[in-house]
């Protein structure tokens, strides 16, 4: 089976309530599954892995300004190696880096669209990300290339 097959299997098993905690245990328990072998089972390796998605989460919620706006970003080209952050400020002031924190909205746009396209309610949401699209990828493509 397939790691979307298993944790499938493992929704319906469970009346419709996916939870993570159940999977990791179930593929802790099938060692042979395609769920185990996704998963990182060296302790020392994730518990780093998790310190650093800690630590991410900590910068995006209280590294804000009064308006809660974020004071440092990452931008798609600093995603590489071991990646970091930027001041938004700085970002925002240098043509090239606004142009990729501009991609990387309208991405980030792409991505939540996929997830709730469905919903009806949202059809004027990506209309309007539609003409954002079309107005700034172009500027966007330029500096993400530069």
């Amino acid at each position: 089976m397939s790691v979307q097959e298993e944790l499938l299997a493992l929704q319906q098993e469970a009346d419709g309530l996916l939870q993570v905690d159940s999977a990791v245990e179930w593929a802790a328990k099938n060692p042979n599954s395609a769920l185990h072998a996704a998963l990182d089972w060296d302790d020392r390796h994730a518990a780093h892995s998790w310190r650093c998605h800690q630590v991410r989460r900590l910068i995006a919620i209280h590294v804000i300004d009064a308006s809660n706006v974020r004071q440092l970003v990452s931008l798609s080209i600093d995603r590489v190696g071991d990646g970091g952050y930027r001041s938004l400020n700085a970002v925002l002031a240098s043509a090239n880096m606004r142009g990729v924190l501009l991609a990387d909205a309208l991405a980030d746009l792409d991505r939540v669209r996929t997830k709730y396209e469905a919903l009806v309610e949202l059809a004027g949401v990506w209309e309007e990300a539609d003409r954002a699209k079309q107005k700034h990828r172009p500027k966007a493509r330029k500096a993400k290339q530069a």
